[in-house]
């Protein structure tokens, strides 16, 4: 059965694979990014038929006003699946002795308030699907966002404004599952792994098509029970 698709941070990195390969599997996908005709790879892929590039600047009310507008008019009927992978790191050595007020709150607005903004605001397409039918609303973590596991992957704690936003938005996450269950909703925070991506760098041990894959496969065959879940792109339940 062919879905509907809204995938942030789209123009590259795991954003533009989650299109490339949501739209190889036939289902139509909405590319929402801060500059998507700037992104060479996004326009390849852009057919005005099953992959449409709308504009969102996720931090901006008046982008995401206008995203849901636009998407809105494309597809009247709804939509499936919202992927939330829009995001940034920060400073990358900062620690919690060297991270500025600013980097914080930078951080925590793109990667945890701008998540729940675009939530709400796509909220009412994924609900014009219905009661029977299952919505779902991936929010792209990190195993860096696990405090149970912090001491053994990140013990120095680098890189901390990106850790502290990404265990909020787990909880952000946790909460959301809660309050749409009962409209048939399945709501997750998805690891997609330590990739090779402008933000993971080259050291990382994975490749995005393995990561999306992975995690394609999950999004496809969620149950009711994973709603509120942490899970890895290998399908791993992760601690909080």
């Amino acid at each position: 059965m062919s879905l509907t698709y809204i995938v942030t941070g789209a123009s590259r990195g795991l954003g533009l694979e989650f299109v490339t390969q949501v739209a190889a599997k036939g289902h139509t996908v909405f590319a929402l990014a801060r500059n998507p005709s700037a992104s060479e790879g996004l326009q390849k892929l852009v057919d005005n038929k099953k992959v449409f590039a709308v504009q969102l600047d996720t931090t901006d009310e008046k982008s995401i006003k206008s995203a849901v507008e636009e998407v809105s008019k494309l597809s009247p009927q709804g939509i499936d699946v919202l992927i939330n992978n829009a995001g940034i790191s920060g400073s990358r050595d900062g620690n919690i002795r060297k991270t500025d007020k600013e980097d914080y709150i930078h951080v925590f607005t793109t990667n945890v308030v701008a998540v729940a903004d675009v939530t709400t605001a796509f909220l009412p397409l994924l609900q014009q699907r219905g009661t029977e039918s299952t919505k779902k609303i991936v929010n792209m973590t990190s195993g860096l966002g696990s405090i149970a596991r912090i001491n053994t992957i990140n013990p120095t704690g680098r890189g901390s404004a990106y850790s502290v936003s990404k265990a909020a938005l787990n909880m952000l996450t946790k909460m959301t599952a809660n309050q749409l269950a009962s409209e048939n909703f399945i709501v997750y925070a998805s690891h997609p792994g330590w990739v090779r991506t402008d933000m993971g760098g080259e050291d990382a041990p994975y490749d995005k098509k393995d990561s999306i894959a992975g995690m394609l496969k999950i999004i496809e065959n969620l149950t009711p029970e994973q709603n509120g879940s942490f899970i890895s792109f290998e399908g791993d339940e992760l601690p909080w």
